[in-house]
């Protein structure tokens, strides 16, 4: 795609040993003014592909937990990025032609806000999560370098304060494209961090860490029902949400997402327990 005068548009993409994903995602990104790619110490081949395919690539690995909020902040303020707009895309997604045309238009318009959100179509086994991740659920992509920052940890959303658009036509997400085992090991770290968030409001009541308004009100509810978590997120994405239409994987998908908060309640568990002095 190509294009002249207007908005200039970047692109980050986070990376972590993504060589299956990489190349997929960078040739979508292919009409952006600058590609950069910033790895945290990948062992694979990722960055060794993004040098092939053109990509600027930077390392940057975080201490302790990793928190894509940090990760997003860290690019924006230390990448050497030039653009006046930034979106950013996880290896694992891919931009169509059409939502890249939309950006163009949006990011040339004068009176653009500072950021928009934008919708991920969720494909899981060759099919569209739609009802189960109850589309368009939207995230905070497209920014205005300079003008935003991102908050939430891994959960990330922008600070407050800053004007946000949407675009409507969706991005794809090949969120199990490295299989159940990668699916399992994120999520265990997830559940890690989802963990202290829950035990940090029980303790104090203090919902900041939960952002924005329509965040809060789902999650402060999961804080006060973690017991419940694994059985309520089932029921309401196979159910309530009529996951079941999204054909016969779904019901497998729901099952991940129960057994993503049965890991969280069980390590609320075990701290509560560590903090009583009692044996796990």
């Amino acid at each position: 795609m190509s294009h002249q005068g207007g908005a200039s548009i970047g692109a980050v993409v986070l990376t972590l040993d993504e060589e299956v994903n990489i190349e997929r995602c960078l040739r979508s990104l292919s009409w952006a003014d600058e590609v950069v790619v910033v790895d945290s110490a990948s062992t694979d081949c990722t960055t060794d592909i993004a040098h092939r395919l053109g990509a600027r690539v930077v390392e940057h690995r975080q201490d302790g937990v990793y928190l894509i909020a940090d990760q997003r902040n860290w690019a924006l303020e230390h990448a050497g990025l030039t653009s006046e707009w930034i979106l950013f895309v996880d290896a694992d997604e891919v931009i169509p032609e059409g939502l890249a045309l939309r950006i163009r238009e949006r990011c040339d318009d004068p009176c653009a806000p500072d950021a928009y959100q934008l919708a991920p179509k969720y494909l899981f086994w060759g099919r569209w999560m739609r009802r189960c991740m109850r589309y368009p659920a939207w995230h905070d992509r497209l920014v205005r370098r300079g003008r935003v920052a991102f908050e939430g940890g891994v959960w990330e959303h922008l600070r407050p304060g800053v004007t946000i658009g949407q675009i409507p036509e969706p991005y794809l997400h090949y969120g199990n494209s490295k299989g159940f085992d990668d699916w399992l090991e994120r999520h265990v770290r997830y559940s890690s961090w989802d963990a202290r968030c829950v035990l940090d409001y029980l303790d104090t009541r203090d919902p900041q860490q939960f952002g924005t308004l329509r965040q809060l009100r789902s999650r402060r509810a999961a804080a006060r029902l973690w017991r419940l978590r694994p059985l309520l997120r089932f029921l309401v994405m196979y159910l309530g949400r009529r996951g079941f239409l999204d054909g016969p994987e779904a019901f497998v998908f729901c099952l991940r997402y129960a057994l993503y908060d049965y890991m969280t309640v069980e390590k609320i568990i075990e701290a509560r327990r560590r903090r009583a002095g009692l044996p796990l």
